[in-house]
């Protein structure tokens, strides 16, 4: 079991340390329900002592891992500018407590490896960020739950910013070289998801799964900004940019190898306000 923990840990340096640009986006699962995995890494009881395990851990602590890629995210913001988008890849360590499992709040580190382009008048823009340090914080509850069809009514609201340093800036793919470009990002996201948890036999073992489908809604506050030392009058910025759509799809699914499993796998999609993945895996202690 401490190899596991070891090689968990690792897994999350290495992916601290290696980000690269492809995404920007929010995960809402991961997992998605408050109370899987069932079983603890620490307690190890099996699964006829369920009842003692829940008794003993009214508050249960999680951590997981989130690689957050999009692949398009469509910017709105001055008359002047056109075709601002934005793309890059976030690689996130959350760490939440569940309280008598119907909340969970989290908070959220990592960092952020973004790109933006937009079109300034006739000029072609393209900022790229270098790898920043980001955060953020959030809180998960059950609002209902409908025991005839064990459906169940999640929301999530979070917060996530970063202010990472500017790699490289371009006008028509010509190299601008501007040491005070500022690059900064703030989102606020709300959730309402609908899961159902369900148990897969197989052969040699039965696997556990939460398929979740429901609404976001989440918005922006985006800008990066920099000057042309060759042409100083001009002024290159995206003017506080927003969300062009706020209203989006979540669809997901968490995955729980066995049931004796304290780890849990996922993949989520959004889709309409952003064309975005998340891939994770996630630990009750």
């Amino acid at each position: 079991m401490k190899k596991a923990y070891i090689l968990f840990f690792l897994l999350v340096s290495i992916f601290l340390i290696d980000s690269r640009k492809e995404g920007f986006t929010a995960t809402t699962g991961n997992p998605l329900d408050l109370d899987v995995p069932k079983q603890s890494a620490i307690l190890r009881q099996d699964v006829i002592d369920d009842t003692l395990d829940e008794c003993e851990q009214k508050v249960k602590i999680k951590s997981s891992l989130d690689i957050e890629f999009v692949l398009d995210k469509d910017l709105n913001t001055n008359p002047d500018i056109t075709g601002a988008e934005m793309e890059g890849r976030w690689v996130m360590v959350k760490l939440g407590t569940t309280l008598f499992n119907r909340v969970e709040p989290y908070i959220k580190i990592g960092n952020s490896n973004l790109e933006l382009r937009w079109k300034q008048g006739s000029q072609e823009i393209k900022v790229d960020s270098g790898a920043g340090f980001a955060w953020g914080a959030g809180l998960k509850g059950i609002i209902c739950e409908f025991e005839d069809s064990g459906i169940r009514l999640t929301g999530d609201v979070q917060y996530r910013t970063t202010e990472p340093d500017v790699d490289k800036c371009s006008i028509d793919k010509n190299a601008v070289k501007d040491t005070g470009a500022d690059f900064d990002v703030y989102e606020l996201q709300a959730s309402l998801v609908l899961s159902k948890k369900l148990e897969i036999p197989l052969k040699w073992q039965s696997i556990y799964m939460v398929p979740y489908i429901g609404a976001t809604f989440s918005d922006s506050t985006i800008d990066a900004k920099f000057r042309d030392p060759n042409n100083p009058q001009a002024d290159y910025t995206l003017f506080n940019a927003n969300n062009q759509k706020r209203g989006g799809l979540v669809i997901g699914c968490d995955i729980v190898p066995s049931l004796k499993s304290a780890f849990i796998y996922s993949i989520e999609a959004r889709l309409f306000n952003e064309t975005a993945l998340s891939l994770g895996g996630a630990m009750k202690f």
